[in-house]
């Protein structure tokens, strides 16, 4: 596509070892300062705020944002950062405020807050909800819809709940390590084939 001179020319470039770094951290940076532009230019935006600790045991706060652009609903990733020490509702919140500060988004365009349950997040007076209200009296708040099937589930028949629970138990093991997931795709794929085979 190119033609081999261009190929030469690419090739003879050295790259360090810091290069690709660079340049992906570079992309990140491009993408977030779009987002946030975005973001700014709207005249109303909402996050959905998840807290959770991942299988090196870190607590990972994710912030997604949803907001217009050009007349369309667009939802990308605000913020993905580490609580070091606590995940109260005061950590969780701090963090939001100190990059919206950082970024000089305004608070005031937040019409509405997802969460989950927790006290961190929906208490209304130490939570993130709570402190989210002191700043933005109207927003509106709601409690994400898959944590609340997963509060739904909590009250299922015995038999119901044992069956549950190995699935999640199962799914969890697939989903901890690659290898886990990969053999478990190979695994479905036959399966399929066989199912398909058996239906012919």
């Amino acid at each position: 596509m190119f033609g081999e001179e261009n190929v030469k020319k690419i090739n003879s470039i050295a790259l360090s070892n810091n290069t690709i770094s660079r340049r992906i951290q570079d992309m990140s940076e491009d993408i977030e300062l779009t987002v946030i532009y975005r973001i700014k230019n709207s005249k109303i935006f909402d996050i959905q705020v998840y807290e959770s600790t991942d299988v090196t045991n870190f607590a990972v706060l994710l912030v997604i944002a949803r907001y217009l652009n050009n007349n369309e609903v667009e939802e990308n990733v605000l913020l993905c950062h580490l609580l070091s020490e606590r995940t109260t509702g005061e950590d969780i919140f701090n963090a939001i405020d100190c990059y919206f500060k950082k970024m000089s988004i305004n608070w005031s365009n937040c019409c509405g807050l997802c969460t989950d349950g927790g006290k961190s997040m929906s208490g209304i007076y130490s939570g993130l909800r709570g402190r989210v209200m002191k700043i933005v009296p109207n927003i509106n708040w709601s409690h994400c819809c898959i944590h609340r099937q997963s509060l739904a589930s909590k009250n299922l028949p015995g038999e119901l709940k044992v069956v549950l629970d190995e699935a999640v138990k199962l799914v969890n093991l697939i989903k901890s390590r690659s290898t886990n997931s990969r053999i478990f795709k190979a695994l479905c794929e036959v399966l399929i084939q066989v199912y398909f085979f058996t239906q012919k």
